[in-house]
């Protein structure tokens, strides 16, 4: 006979079996009405003991708890069954830390994240508005990075808009303007912010990945990249003044001038080419915006995961690595070619760690003195250089032009600041730099410019001896002699 086995969206699916006396025909929808179930269901409900509603998993609906006990009894097994090894994409074996990283990444989040995925605008047409309505951007994440598919997202691409102002094909136009100066150093990423509607990451990290060819190089699934890349975005906490979403693409899109260096763009293979461009985009993910000294202070979760070391740089690896299962990115690729991409992500993205500033400095610099060149045809060499590329990168601020360089030193020390503050409150000591009451804005920016900026830009003009190279120290150099203008003077130099 006929009998109910699951529901759909909206649809009773029908199955043929047989019947018995623990399990009792199931009722169709053409013999009773969802709403008759749904209330006989919270009865029944009401009248289970409450030990076992306590031990049993709470019910999603009244209909699925009808079911439930249409087939099975209160004596039944079900209730004292092993937890089943899969749900969805995510296993529940115990030994799969990659697994156990995804779970703890939905566990751990605080709030919930507003993932917006769409199409390139172009393609749009031109007199719709561009925008997925709220619903279908909320979701959970319990057990899974991303609970909804992205066809769920699609289905309301056009519904409702957060653009009433400009069009689909006017905002592509501006956003297109602007892409096409991703090349230049002089990059406004800012106003690339402003005209894409806060997601500079999606646009920049998809105009990058087209731009070097590694879509079709790789033959990337085109949904799986931009369903990555919105992922990632929304990994950014928008709260963070400066590890955000925005310092991402801000560093992918100066790794893309530095790897257009002659020197070193006739060596860069594409598997580093693709590992370095998403170690770039997601090298602060989910960054808590406080620093390592922090999260040890406070004994962090992360703390006690991550051990000692390179706290934050680890959670950024392992969350990026727990999004790039989650989507199924690289899942099409050869198993040793995967593990080698995203191994060098790790290191890559390991290498951001300012705490190994100086170490990496010394090697570098010993390599430039050296009598040998440095030779970039050589996998090991090339590797160490690009890990002072993104190094460069992330540290790229104050090579910028004054305006956009002054607008990131205001960024970066008002969330120091932050902090300071939130030590201050639970009687901590305040971190180096913190303080918003001892602190002076133009004296750290100028320190920093000098013994940490400056040096390293100094090294890679060195090794690239180029045009960009030479003027990104000159920027350095300008920008210090702005904020030393501004350092306030002592009464000692005044009297004199």
């Amino acid at each position: 006979m006929n009998v109910v086995t699951g529901t759909g969206a909206g649809v009773l699916t029908i199955a043929t079996g047989t019947t018995s006396a623990h399990h009792p025909p199931r009722l169709s929808r053409t013999t009773r009405e969802p709403s008759d179930v749904y209330r006989e269901g919270l009865k029944r409900c009401a009248q289970v003991p409450s030990v076992c509603r306590a031990t049993s998993p709470r019910p999603s609906s009244g209909l699925t708890f009808a079911r439930r006990r249409h087939s099975q009894s209160l004596d039944s097994p079900y209730l004292s069954r092993p937890r089943m090894k899969r749900r969805g994409a995510v296993s529940y074996d115990k030994n799969d830390a990659a697994a156990e990283y995804i779970r703890y990444l939905g566990d751990t989040l605080n709030q919930q994240r507003h993932v917006q995925t769409c199409t390139p605008l172009a393609e749009l047409p031109a007199n719709k508005l561009v925008s997925l309505s709220v619903p279908s951007r909320r979701h959970s994440r319990r057990g899974s990075i991303q609970n909804h598919t992205s066809q769920q997202c699609y289905k309301d691409l056009l519904k409702g808009s957060i653009l009433q102002r400009v069009g689909a094909e006017e905002q592509a136009r501006l956003i297109q303007e602007l892409l096409r100066k991703a090349d230049h150093w002089d990059f406004d990423i800012f106003a690339f912010r402003r005209v894409t509607g806060g997601r500079p990451l999606f646009h920049m990290g998809l105009h990058l990945l087209q731009q070097h060819h590694l879509i079709s190089y790789w033959n990337l699934d085109i949904m799986k990249v931009m369903k990555f890349l919105a992922l990632v975005e929304s990994a950014y906490h928008p709260d963070n003044c400066y590890h955000n979403c925005t310092h991402a693409a801000d560093v992918a899109q100066a790794l893309h001038c530095l790897l257009m260096e002659p020197k070193l763009n006739s060596n860069i293979t594409p598997l580093e080419l693709l590992a370095i461009m998403i170690a770039a985009l997601c090298h602060d993910l989910d960054h808590p915006g406080v620093n390592q000294s922090f999260l040890l202070s406070t004994s962090s979760y992360l703390a006690s995961i991550h051990g000692q070391t390179s706290i934050l740089e680890q959670h950024h690896c392992r969350a990026t690595k727990a999004i790039l299962r989650e989507v199924g990115l690289l899942d099409h690729l050869p198993d040793q070619e995967r593990e080698e991409i995203i191994s060098l992500m790790e290191e890559l993205i390991l290498s951001t760690d300012f705490t190994r500033h100086k170490t990496f400095m010394a090697t570098f610099e010993g390599m430039l003195v050296s009598d040998h060149s440095i030779d970039l045809s050589e996998p090991s060499v090339r590797k160490f250089v690009l890990k002072i590329a993104i190094k460069a990168a992330d540290v790229s601020n104050p090579t910028r032009p004054l305006e956009i360089s002054r607008t990131w030193s205001e960024h970066i020390m008002e969330e120091f600041f932050r902090q300071g503050d939130c030590e201050r409150t639970m009687n901590l000591p305040i971190s180096y730099m913190c303080d918003r009451y001892t602190i002076s804005l133009p004296e750290s920016q100028s320190g920093f410019m000098e013994f940490c900026a400056l040096p390293l830009y100094k090294a890679w003009s060195k090794l690239c001896g180029s045009k960009l190279s030479i003027s990104l120290c000159k920027n350095v150099v300008n920008n210090k002699t702005w904020w030393d203008q501004r350092i306030p003077k002592s009464d000692s130099e005044e009297d004199c």
